[in-house]
């Protein structure tokens, strides 16, 4: 459904899933969770995940917030896909582009000001950290994506892109591979405009798509014949 096609009876329906509250707070955690993520992962210097790798890169060449620049990323991918299906968007394509960007920012703000951390020495525990940090942000990416109030433009055009190759060539292509693909693009150009890229970075473009999948299911028990 493009954005012009929207009628007011059908607002209901793609932005305020039931049960609405529940969903709210899931997607709420999952962005927090991941600003977080996103800056103790920058402390490994071992990457971040794709899309804040290349906001990473383009806030360094303009001297920008990461906060800001993530916003405004997200906010230029966002006309694509108010053009092609804006079912895939709602209260979480706000909450993605205010809470992450700016979530990391505050914990940098922090974790260097009050806590006097910035940047981690050792290697193993640069490892360590990246492992546990790795898993809390995909657990938190699957969350908000899956608590079903709509996802960031950049989160929501592998399922557009995934539908139209449906339509295109008619045969079955999982949305996993949809994802690493489009995930491996943006990794590509964090590479090579000097990002935040690094072996998280890839690590995610082969964990994501499937992880997504998997708690898609878990979240449908969740939310099942929960009129709440």
């Amino acid at each position: 459904m493009k954005i012009y096609e929207l009628k007011k009876a059908d607002a209901g329906k793609v932005f305020f899933k039931q049960p609405f509250v529940k969903r709210l707070i899931l997607m709420l955690l999952g962005v927090i969770f991941m600003g977080i993520c996103v800056a103790v992962l920058r402390l490994c210097k071992l990457g971040t995940d794709p899309f804040s790798a290349v906001s990473y890169g383009i806030a360094y060449f303009l001297g920008a917030d990461f906060g800001t620049v993530q916003m405004l990323f997200n906010g230029t991918l966002l006309i694509l896909v108010l053009f092609t299906d804006i079912s895939k968007l709602g209260f979480g394509t706000l909450g993605n582009m205010i809470f992450v960007g700016y979530s990391a920012d505050l914990t940098t703000f922090v974790m260097e000001h009050f806590l006097g951390i910035t940047e981690l020495h050792s290697l193993a525990v640069r490892i360590i950290v990246m492992i546990v940090t790795l898993f809390v942000f995909i657990i938190a990416v699957s969350v908000y994506i899956n608590a079903g109030l709509g996802s960031s433009a950049y989160d929501a055009l592998p399922y557009v892109i995934h539908e139209g190759v449906q339509k295109l060539i008619k045969k079955g292509i999982p949305f996993k591979m949809i994802r690493i693909l489009f995930d491996g693009f943006f990794t590509v150009i964090a590479f090579l405009i000097h990002g935040e890229a690094g072996v998280i970075t890839v690590l995610m473009v082969f964990t994501l798509g499937p992880m997504i999948d998997y708690v898609a299911k878990l979240l449908s028990v969740f939310f099942k014949n929960d009129k709440a």
